[in-house]
Order: structure tokens, then sequence, then C-alpha cells
């Protein structure tokens, strides 16, 4: 009733406004004497032909027509109903049909149409040069329509929109890219537009800078789904003259949920290659995600038949999982790994980092801590695999057990008195770690084969180091400790000579003994340790400060010799000639058999820092600069005084330290204090006697940098996303090709930049970084010193964004040693507004390779590529290719 109350009001009011300016002026008129008589008519009530309120505006004026029942509205018009809003220069609506018509206006100034429609219902919005909509109906017809749905850009010349807000298309092309002149698009004879699922179309072709090529599809259609959904990968194709013609990449992706989805890929070559990977990734916010990964390749180069046909099966497994520490505060999860034949990568792979591997390590683990009380729980899995040996090590599980470190003094004491630290007995603590794992050590062919299972290890090893810190002398800090440790083996081994038929023993043969057999072991150390400070002034005025601390550290170490024959851990060969050395029935153990031999040793260590203070005038005061010569350099060794020969160990030296901020240096390097003959063999004699301090049997240098200029940020993330397509429009409009230009003038060439600033790219090179790493290491492995093998390598890693739109990045090296390059990979990504240009190319080696990739940025149509490329079999079967 509001309603047709309001449309009442609308229609009666114009109409009373000129009866009463009318009868002003009227001429009285007597009316015949004899009245006709009528029939009444009958009242019919008429119902409002728009259910809803109607708001319009308009600038410059409203015109309103009674008898037609319309409303005209000029400048800057709008009408809005419900969800609906109708935007233009010029909007005429009609009351009883429902049907408004909108359009442009043309400006004489500018000499183009201004104001026109702009279509929004809810989120969804598009322009158009006119448009003819019904408000009841919700149907329409459309002319020049422009519009976007999820990341395409739709036009279409004749467009009909029908009730459910489907938009039907005549001569529509469909694109993802934003410039007012699209790059490229598809075009259609028919469109049909589902808003906000996806765009069907008829027979089309693909459009680039405004040239038709000769792809063409009888139909497709274009997702504009929001969020996960499943659908086909599709394949990228090529010829591999190795492999023969292929399809990779291709299959199937699966968007279960929000939480997980799947992608099932493949590959597969017309010579008998293909492979398969089963990718699956995960994400449960504030608890868990990961990705699961898993591959399969079966590899036939070059041709089945041919004299060198290889046939190469190979997979692998990858899975990384991370616990979010808010799920369950009190225990995390954490699983990396990355296990799988050795040969995977070699076949499957382009990237440098990942085919020049040697080694594939994997490590599960569970921690669990029990709030309340100093006990923690921890299972864990481990693997090492080496490429190159092909050997493999599983430790499976590692069940590990602690106690937090205890006092036993305040079982003694009051809980609420403090602890007096001056008493002795309060500064004796102890600890308890018990660890128990199983390892198979085989390799990669034997991995799942049944003997490998009779050769797993096990064992478990339980240790309680019990310790004191005191301060003694005022600067020294007197530390004893004594460590018992017991470990229970399953399985021992016993060892006799076999004899040939001459009765004479050459072999050894080596039995696994089961039952259950404990090692207990304990030694007892005492460890001295102070720090030593030093100031020295130079320059005027003592202007330059060097610090330097040392630390030095004197220990004593005390085990007996558990290879006598009062503990058994220890015995010889049965029926071996007399002299056989012993051997422990413990050393394939996990944790290995306990030490022959007493030892009573005096451990020494010497470490120093060095830094240096400059004193600087400034105009705020004086400042102190703090440079570090010397992070730490620490040279350590050890002598056993009840050892028959060789007492002294090997000095060991380890430093590093960072120069002027940016260059680390670490370094390692071995000193033998005994002398060597010319057969490698020690002799009993050392090298001090000759006035040297040591031996060098290896050294060890490495210099590192990282040098990095700026920060990359993505093109536009100052700008809006308005102000970005805005700049990218009206770059692309000025692009024009000009072939032939000549400038006669440096005006015309900097005008010829300015008009065309996406044809004209300097080099700037205002974001870039570079690592580099230098490497030498020397190792003599003879006593004349003839046999010194030195090795050193240079590599470097840089990336920069060359240009506006070129990124380029090297990854190679130098091998100083043999004089050549190590594995050299190029790779350079061209911004290409809605097209991106890559290319990556490994130039030399094993691995020479290059692939040139031009695609479209989005990922609707990121399928839409043109791929060129030459593998590394191909290389190395056809070096004239």
């Amino acid at each position: 009733m509001r309603n047709k109350l309001f449309f009442k009001l609308f229609i009666l009011l114009p109409l009373l406004i000129i009866g009463l300016n009318a009868s002003a002026f009227s001429i009285v008129i007597p009316t015949d004497s004899i009245k006709k008589t009528e029939k009444p008519k009958k009242k019919t009530s008429k119902k409002a032909p728009i259910e809803s309120k109607v708001i319009y505006h308009a600038r410059d004026s409203i015109r309103l027509n009674a008898a037609t029942r319309q409303v005209f509205l000029y400048g800057d018009a709008s009408v809005k109903y419900d969800d609906l809003e109708l935007k233009a220069a010029y909007i005429d609506l009609s009351t009883d049909s429902s049907i408004a018509n909108a359009h442009g206006v043309y400006n004489a100034d500018s000499g183009r149409v201004i104001g026109k429609p702009e279509f929004h219902q809810g989120a969804d919005v598009f322009h158009a040069d006119i448009i003819r909509y019904n408000f009841k109906s919700k149907k329409g017809r459309i002319n020049n329509i422009d519009t976007k749905e999820g990341e395409g850009y739709i036009q279409g010349k004749i467009v009909k929109k029908d009730s459910s807000g489907i938009y039907y298309m005549k001569n529509g092309t469909y694109t993802t890219c934003d410039a007012k002149d699209p790059h490229f698009y598809v075009s259609a004879l028919k469109l049909k537009v589902i808003p906000h699922d996806q765009v069907v179309t008829g027979p089309a072709w693909l459009v680039i800078e405004g040239v038709p090529t000769p792809l063409a599809i009888p139909f497709g259609f274009f997702p504009l789904e929001q969020g996960r959904h499943s659908g086909i990968l599709i394949p990228s194709y090529g010829e591999s003259q190795s492999e023969g013609f292929y399809l990779q990449n291709g299959g199937y992706y699966f968007g279960l949920s929000d939480k997980f989805d799947m992608q099932v890929r493949g590959d597969i070559y017309s010579y008998g290659s293909w492979g398969f990977r089963d990718i699956i990734d995960y994400d449960d916010r504030y608890h868990y995600n990961g990705v699961f990964n898993f591959g399969y390749a079966l590899t036939k180069l070059p041709i089945e038949g041919t004299t060198d046909f290889t046939k190469e099966n190979s997979w692998i497994i990858s899975w990384t999982d991370h616990q979010d520490p808010k799920a369950r505060p009190n225990s995390t999860f954490m699983a990396s790994v990355n296990a799988g034949s050795s040969n995977y990568y070699t076949n499957t792979s382009y990237n440098p980092t990942t085919f020049l591997q040697n080694t594939l390590s994997s490590s599960i683990s569970f921690s669990q801590n029990f709030q309340g009380t100093p006990f923690h729980l921890s299972l864990s899995a481990d693997h090492s695999q080496n490429t190159i040996t092909h050997a493999i090590n599983i430790d499976l599980p590692v069940l590990t057990f602690s106690v937090d470190r205890i006092y036993p003094a305040k079982w003694f004491e009051d809980e609420n008195a403090p602890i007096n630290p001056n008493k002795w007995y309060n500064n004796v603590s102890f600890t308890i770690n018990t660890s128990a794992e199983s390892r198979v050590a085989t390799t990669d062919s034997l991995l799942f084969k049944p003997q490998t299972l009779r050769q797993i290890q096990n064992g478990a090893n339980t240790s309680i180091p019990i310790s004191g810190n005191f301060r003694v002398f005022r600067y020294f800090t007197l530390t004893p400790s004594v460590n018992f440790t017991t470990t229970e083996y399953l399985q021992t081994i016993r060892k006799h000579a076999l004899s040939d038929y001459r009765g004479v023993y050459d072999s050894i043969i080596t039995d696994t003994v089961q039952g259950f057999q404990a090692v207990n072991t304990y030694n007892a150390n005492l460890t001295l340790t102070t720090n030593v400070y030093s100031l020295y002034g130079l320059g005027i005025y003592k202007a330059i400060t060097i610090r330097d601390v040392i630390y030095p550290v004197l220990g004593f170490t005390y085990q007996p010799d558990f290879g006598s024959s009062a503990y058994n851990y220890y015995q010889y060969v049965t029926d071996a000639v007399p002299g056989t050395p012993k051997y422990s029935i413990f050393q394939n153990g996990i944790y290995g058999g306990p030490g022959a031999g007493k030892q009573e040793a005096i451990t020494m260590s010497l470490g120093n820092n060095i830094e240096m203070k400059i004193r600087q005038h400034t105009d705020s005061g004086t400042i102190y600069k703090k440079v570090k010569l010397i992070e730490r350099f620490t040279i350590s060794t050890s002598y056993n005084t009840v050892a028959d020969s060789f007492r002294w160990a090997e000095i060991t030296m380890t430093g590093n330290t960072t120069l002027f901020k940016k260059l680390m240096v670490n370094y390692t390097g071995t000193l033998d204090p005994y002398r060597m003959n010319a057969y490698g063999e020690n002799l009993s004699q050392l090298v001090w006697q000759n006035g040297q301090i040591g031996r060098f049997t290896n050294n060890s240098l490495t210099l590192s940098t990282t040098l990095t200029q700026g920060a990359a940020k993505p093109q536009g993330q100052n700008q809006s996303q308005g102000q970005q397509n805005q700049q990218n429009q009206s770059n692309t409009s000025n692009n024009t090709t000009a072939p032939g230009l000549q400038f006669t003038s440096p005006d015309q060439y900097y005008e010829y930049i300015q008009n065309r600033p996406a044809y004209y790219a300097p080099l700037e090179l205002n974001t870039w970084s570079m690592t580099m790493n230098y490497s030498i290491s020397s190792a003599i492995n003879s006593g004349l010193g003839s046999n010194n093998i030195i090795t050193q390598g240079l590599t470097i890693n840089m990336s920069a964004q060359v240009t506006k739109y070129w990124h380029a990045s090297i990854y190679s090296g130098y091998d100083f040693t043999g004089h050549q390059f190590t594995s050299t990979s190029i790779s350079a990504v061209r911004d290409m507004h809605c097209w991106e240009f890559d290319f990556s190319t490994i130039p030399f080696g094993f691995h020479q390779n290059f692939m040139v990739t031009i695609h479209v940025k989005s990922s609707v149509l990121k399928d839409l590529k043109l791929t060129r490329q030459r593998d590394w079999e191909d290389t190395q079967q056809y070096q004239n290719y």
C-alpha cells in the first residue's frame, strides 16, 4: 500500500499543479441543462510495476512526463533499485514498463562521448555504450559491454542479460590484459558469461597485437570461480632428440577442500620414457601445514634397440611438515624427508643445486615435554644417503628420554629458603640421558631385500653425568665431573681364524652371537678455566685501543683400560697366530665398544678474541667505533701421560672473524706433532725437536661475502592498483612501432623516450645482490710432502634487476685446480606487461641445456604459453644438434 500511495502522489501532484494554474485564467461556458447519464465505469486497481523503492538523482535536471509516466535524468544521472545501480550522463525511466535507457552524451569541447553507462549489481561492475534494462524482469540489452570477471576482462558488441544474471554476447573477446588496447585476447563469435563461475565460448581464435593467429578452438571455457576447484592441468609439448616427442606436466588438480588439495602430474615420451608425480599440499591454520611429493620416472635413452640403449627406474619421496607452536605447546612434530634413487634428480632435474647434490637426508622427530616434571621424551627417525657411493644409513627409530639437571642438595632444604651458592654441595648436579635406536647400513639397490633386515643393528645407551662448578683462587673456575655410562646390545661378535688345506691360518671369520650383553664404563674429568684481559693504547693520545681476551682451559681426564681381561670386553681371535691384536666384541654395535688403553690425559686449549676501538670526535661528542679483528681463534691438544708411545694428540686450530662487516673468514687446520717417514708412517720423534711446532696435515680457508644494493620490490608496490593500471594503460596506448626511426636532434630522441616509455628501458642496477664464496684447502698425506693436494674454487650467485622490465640471475663458479668452470646456470625474466618471457640455460657441462618460455602471467591462462627447450640428454647423445 505504501508503494501504491507513493506512485499515486507521483502522478497526481503534477496534474494538480497544472489544474490550479489553468483555473485562474479559464472562461466559464454554460453546460447543457439536460445531463447525459453515463454508466459508471468499473474501477480497476493496477499493481505497481516496481515493487521496491526507486531512488533516482541527476546533477543537471530532472524532467517528468505525467502522460507517459516517464522520468528523464540529465547529467551524472543515477537510478538505484535494490542492489542495482545504473549511472550515465543520460537516463530515462518508464514507471509503467520498468524499463530504463542509458547512454552517454557527446562533448563538443573534447570531441568524444562522455558519461557512458556504468552498471553495478553487488560486486559486479560493467561499462557499455548503451544500456536498456528492465528493473522488474532484470533483463537487459547492452551495446559494447566492457566488464571484469575475476582476472579476466570481457568485451562484447551486442549483449543480452537474462533474469539469472547470465550474459549472452555476440562478437566478444576475453583477455587477462588490463591495457586499454589489450596485447592479446581470445576472440569468439559467441560468449556466455556466468558470473563468478565460467566463460563459455563458441568458435574462438587467439589475437596477438591485433593480428589474428591460426590458433583456433571449436569451443572453450575459462573458469571464473574464486578459490580452489578441481580441473585439468594442461601439459606442455615439445620434442627431445633423445626421448622423442613429449607431453610434460599434464594431469589433474583435485581441490578437495580449503585445507587439502592434490596434484597428479605426468610426463610421456614417444620413445618410451614416462613418469608421474603426486603432490599433496595441506594447511590447517594454527595447527599444521606441509607438502608431500612422490615421483617415479622410467628413463629410456636414446632409442630402444640401439647399442647404447639404457633403461633406468628412479623414484623420489619428499615430505615437509611443520606443527604450529601454539597448537600443542608441550609437544612438537617436524618432518623433513628427502629420499629416493640416486639417479632421480640426475635424470629429471634441470636445477644445478638439485642435480649436483650428492647427499640426501631425512629427519622425522616428535618431542614431548611433561608439564610440571623434569622429564622429556623424543622419538625420531633419520636417513642419510650418498648418491655417488649409493650408501644408505637409516636410524629407525631413535628413542630418547632425558631428565633436566637435578641439584640433590635441594632435596634436604626448605623449598622456600634461598639457596646459598657459597656452599659447595649446592653446585653439585646430575642429569640422566637414555637413548635407544636401530640402524641399518646398506646400499640403495639392497634396501628392500630380505638380507637387509638381518643386518639391522640395535642398542640402548644410558649416561649419568655428575658435575660441579666452583670458584677457586677468585679468578678461576674449577669443574670436576664423573660420567657413568651403560650400553646394552642384543648381539655381539666373535672372531676365529680359518686355515687352508696346508694348515695355515690365512683368514678370519666373524660370527654374530645373539644374546643380551651390557657394557659399563666410567671416566672422570677435571677442568680449570679463566679469562685474561689485556688493553693496549695506540696512536696519538691513545685514540686506538686493542682489547685482547684469552680463554685458557686446562683439564685432566682419567679412564681405566677397558681392554684388560678384567672387564672381558676384548678378546683374542681364536686359533689365530700369536701376536694378533685383540678385538672388542662390541665393535660392530651402534655405539661401538669401550676404548682400550688407560688414559690419564692432560687436555689444553687456548682461545683468543681481539677487538679494536677507535675514538672519534663528532659534533655530538666523542664516540667509540668497535671493530672485530678476530672473533674467535682456538688451538687445542692433549697429552696422555700413561701411553706407551705417541702421547701427544694432533693440534687442531679453528678460527673465524668478519672483516669490514661483509667478509666472513673461517679457518681450520691440523698439526701433527710427530715426524713421518717417506712411506707415510708416523715416527715417534717429535717435530718440536727440530724447532718446529708441528707438521701441517691439512688446512682449509673459506672467504664468503654477500653484497646487496636496494631491496627487491614488486613492480608498483608503492602505487595503488588503480594508479598502476592507469600507468600500464598509458604506457601501452602510446606504444606504436616505428621501424627505421632516425633522430636528427636530441630533442626528438628525448620526446620519443617520453612518449614511449615501455620501449626504452635504460640500464639501472638499483636492485641487485651477489654472494661469493672462495675456499682453498690443502692435505699432505706423505712424509716427503710430494703428494700435497691443493684444491681451491670460487662460486658466485648473483641476481639483479637489470632494467625496469628485466631480471637476471647467474650461478657459476671456477675450479682453480682443474682450471675449468663449475656448473653454471643463467636465467632471465622479461616483464611484458601481461606476458612474461623466461629464459634459462646451462651453457656447458654434463647437463648442458636451455629453455625459452613465453607465457601469460595470469593464472587463469597460465597454460597459454610457448616453450622451446633442449634437454641435457640431447647434448650428450647428439652433439651436433
